[in-house]
């Protein structure tokens, strides 16, 4: 990959300097004939914004050629230009390669199409937009009062476009913040999503941003979808196909997305389990109907509290093996809850409407539906309630938040780091004197990166049989606010049990609101 500027005279090789208020991240392949015009629009739009162009460049045409001779000429243009397998995974890799580049660079990112179906003038109002409301993300919505999405090429791409964004509101929450978690055109804070690895698939970035950042504030800007400037349209059944992709991977692997959707899932297994068990017992064991009918309901209760323990709160730690035993208990109660609900509303439109086929069909899927519904909001409360708190108070003092860490990590220490602003490998931004050697290691490694990080340092030498043997562990997340990254938050013990990712996630999702400790420690 190629970083190509000539930046206030800086040289090939090195993005702009400076702290600009905004950069664009645009993705072009192909794109030459609309690029000039699209640098001349946002110039004219964004007037006396600072703000700079980053094109992630796919082409195999002559648009490097193009973006490098606009750089000449505007120092505001960039361009990271990519080959071979740098270019797999097409747009969605080209934005995340933006955005790596240049999020601790500037306030504000866009992303944008360079095909100028995306108004450059509507940049301004975005920024403004977020300026003004403090958002977090800005998405220019095609659905929204005052939004058309006429610049798609047919029927089938708007009905297609629809059902996208229909299947992603369905599937996720997060994604209802929005009237088009679709939208290829969005303004984002970038110390919001700070820390963030995202593995988009596909071309769905914001779907990402959303589902990976549930807590970012979302306002909307109408967005008139405009026709193709020039060029071919790049949507294929294959994007389709990855877009389908993405939606399974994040329900797959980030533990809070579509949690409804897993416990429905696991429901569906319970049933499984509770049919095969009871012919089971009645077929093969002469056992009775009745008593066979009773263990395949409390067989199914203890797969589904496993199964829900593993997949649908695998991010919800238990505090200890008793208190395991004691959410596999009351998953019982809450069962027979969820049994009495779907009675409640199968048996009255049995007996008052009709007990007619297909109707006591019907009233049986309601009663399903009520009781699952009725079991997914009390586990929530009670079985899966987490013992943990979600997040820190945003005025919390330091000696209280590392306290807190301490108490839910069991951690033998814990700490704050404020970074001095030219943090480098080499230079790591604080004193070491009072942290060990493996802290200090890992929390330079966290200030370089700027990524939330867990180390395990082993024995010297392997532990003798019937012995536990006992790891160094650390954890370290960077913490942002207005100003960008300004310090980390570490962890570290010594025990026979490791930190976990489920602990990084936690101690990354608690700290992401305890903005202002750090002007505290500088105090």
């Amino acid at each position: 990959m190629r970083v190509e500027s000539r930046t206030f005279g800086e040289g090939e090789g090195r993005l702009y300097s400076g702290s600009p208020l905004l950069t664009l991240i645009i993705p072009t392949r192909n794109e030459a004939q609309n690029v000039p015009l699209l640098v001349r629009e946002l110039s004219r739009g964004l007037g006396d914004v600072d703000y700079r162009i980053v094109f992630v460049d796919d082409s195999t045409d002559n648009t490097p050629e193009v973006i490098r001779k606009l750089s000449r000429e505007d120092g505001r243009v960039d361009m990271i230009h990519r080959e071979g397998e740098e270019r797999e995974g097409g747009l969605a890799t080209a934005v995340t390669t933006g955005l790596d580049s240049v999020s601790e660079r500037s306030t504000y990112t866009c992303v944008m199409d360079a095909d100028l179906q995306h108004p450059p003038e509507k940049v301004r109002e975005m920024l403004e937009a977020a300026l003004s409301s403090g958002s977090d993300v800005v998405v220019a919505s095609r659905y929204v009062a005052g939004g058309d999405y006429e610049g798609l090429s047919g029927p089938v791409r708007k009905a297609v476009s629809a059902g996208s964004k229909t299947l992603a509101q369905i599937v996720f929450r997060e994604a209802r913040k929005t009237s088009d978690p679709m939208s290829g055109f969005f303004l984002v804070k970038n110390s919001s999503i700070s820390g963030i690895q995202f593995r988009p698939t596909g071309f769905k970035i914001l779907l990402e941003v959303l589902v990976c950042a549930p807590e970012l504030k979302v306002v909307e800007v109408p967005l008139r979808f405009q026709a193709r400037n020039a060029g071919v349209s790049k949507a294929t059944f294959r994007q389709g196909l990855d877009y389908l992709s993405h939606i399974a991977s994040l329900f797959w692997f980030v533990p809070a997305a579509g949690r409804f959707w897993k416990f429905a899932l696991v429901g569906g297994s319970g049933v499984l389990v509770n049919t095969l068990t009871l012919v089971v017992l009645a077929e093969f064991f002469d056992t009775s109907k009745v008593i066979a009918w009773m263990f395949g309901v409390g067989v199914s209760i203890l797969t589904n509290f496993l199964l829900n323990s593993a997949f649908t709160w695998r991010d919800v730690k238990h505090a200890s093996p008793i208190h395991f035993l004691l959410r596999g208990a009351l998953a019982y109660p809450v069962a027979v809850i969820g049994i009495g609900a779907n009675f409640a509303v199968y048996y009255p439109l049995l007996k008052y409407v009709s007990d007619a086929f297909p109707y006591y069909v019907i009233f049986n899927l309601l009663g399903i539906v009520a009781a699952t519904s009725v079991n997914f909001i009390l586990s929530s409360k009670l079985i899966f309630r987490p013992t943990r708190p979600d997040y820190a108070h945003e005025e919390m003092p330091p000696e209280e938040l590392t306290a807190q860490i301490r108490t839910e990590l069991k951690a033998d220490r814990a700490g704050i780091v404020a970074l001095d602003p030219t943090v480098t490998p080499a230079n790591p931004g604080f004193t070491s004197n009072s942290l060990s050697d493996a802290e200090a290691g890992l929390i330079g490694l966290v200030g370089a990166t700027m990524q939330p990080t867990l180390a395990v340092t082993g024995p010297r030498r392997l532990p003798q049989a019937r012995t536990n043997a006992r790891w160094m562990n650390s954890l370290a997340v960077p913490v942002s606010d207005d100003r960008g990254v300004t310090g980390i938050v570490y962890a570290s013990r010594t025990s026979s049990e490791p930190f976990t990712e489920e602990d990084l996630y936690w101690l990354t999702a608690y700290t992401s609101t305890a903005r202002r400790i750090f002007s505290s420690t500088e105090s």
